[in-house]
């Protein structure tokens, strides 16, 4: 059997990458973390050949490109192995305009960071038990 794919955050704030590897240590998902600070970095993981993720939980502010340009590029990748990841945006705060984006841009969800410790870490295990149950394509490398 292959080794569960990662989950993958991109956040630019190393406080936000501290906090999901605490909330990792005490859920012990079967998923592996793997933090980016920047959608450059992805797309570069993306490009390699390394595994396919599991899950992408991306920030819409990042430096060098937002998560929206990010969103894109990866919609625009010829790769069909992308296509069936579940890619969900977060954000400290988010207007309606950015909301309507995100899902314009096939996001398969949007969600306003909790400001508690407890209430990330049942928010994160939800959207893991979520995505772990849902069907994906037979010619998806993912498993």
């Amino acid at each position: 059997m292959m080794k569960p794919a990662p989950v993958i955050i991109v956040d630019d704030d190393p406080d936000e990458h501290e906090l999901m590897t605490d909330i990792w240590e005490e859920l012990k998902p079967s998923y592996p973390l793997i933090s980016f600070n920047n959608g450059a970095e992805l797309l570069d993981y993306l490009q390699s050949d390394e595994e396919t993720p599991f899950l992408i939980i991306c920030d819409i502010h990042l430096t060098l490109m937002d998560g929206f340009e990010l969103r894109k590029q990866i919609l625009e990748n010829d790769s069909s192995k992308f296509k069936s990841v579940p890619f969900i945006f977060w954000s400290g705060s988010a207007g309606e305009s950015q909301i309507t984006k995100a899902y314009d841009l096939s996001s398969h969800g949007f969600f306003i960071k909790p400001p508690g410790f407890n209430e990330l870490k049942d928010l994160i295990k939800d959207i893991i038990a979520y995505w772990s149950k849902s069907e994906i394509p037979l010619i998806h490398d993912r498993y």
